[in-house]
């Protein structure tokens, strides 16, 4: 009969718990990486989905994002009217108040996975009650923005979809500067994309 010192069978046993370990933490799912949505972006109009609501002719965003903090600056025009606003969001679940159609809304932003929700309550033009669901995904490349939007209001519910393309950032285009520090704070001055256009 083969007789094993104690310290190989130690060994032995050590070696196999740490390739029973290794592969367990090899099929456990990893987290998904948090994406950076910082940059520049253009609605695609033909891509885009506003349901029965008016689509803006054009949509340009500006992200500015330091986890946990996210800016977003919104140049919407519709025609001859032009909107612009400023709102920010923390990612980690605690409450950011903004003014969105002039009217003060209450978000609630955290992660799924590497998708990134923002909750928002705030009233409609009619003082009902408003609930607005965003999900924001980036794709692999980080080109393509993609925001659903699932609204519920007490007259029903409808879903929006807008799709952005990242822009290269340039000396000026209307409005828009390069600049490289914050977004100034929120003054919010007109609509927001986030919230459907006024009846």
């Amino acid at each position: 009969m083969l007789r094993l010192p104690p310290r190989f069978l130690v060994m032995v046993l050590l070696s196999v718990s740490g390739t029973v370990f290794s592969a367990a933490a090899q099929q456990s799912p990893e987290t998904p990486a948090k994406p950076n949505f910082s940059g520049r972006w253009r609605m695609v109009k033909d891509k885009s989905d506003f349901a029965t609501f008016k689509m803006p002719d054009i949509i340009v965003r500006v992200v500015e994002h330091r986890d946990p903090t996210l800016n977003v600056h919104t140049v919407q025009t519709t025609g001859t009217k032009t909107s612009i606003a400023d709102v920010s969001y923390t990612t980690d679940g605690s409450e950011s108040s903004n003014v969105i159609n002039g009217r003060p809304a209450v978000s609630k932003t955290f992660w799924d996975g590497a998708a990134l929700m923002i909750r928002t309550q705030m009233k409609d033009s009619k003082g009902e009650d408003e609930v607005i669901e965003d999900r924001w995904e980036i794709t692999d490349d980080q080109q393509i923005l993609t925001v659903s939007s699932h609204i519920t209001t007490p007259r029903g519910q409808v879903d929006l979809k807008l799709v952005c393309e990242r822009r290269r950032w340039v000396a000026k285009i209307g409005s828009f500067s390069n600049r490289q520090g914050p977004i100034s704070r929120p003054n919010n001055r007109t609509s927001h994309a986030h919230s459907p256009p006024e009846a």
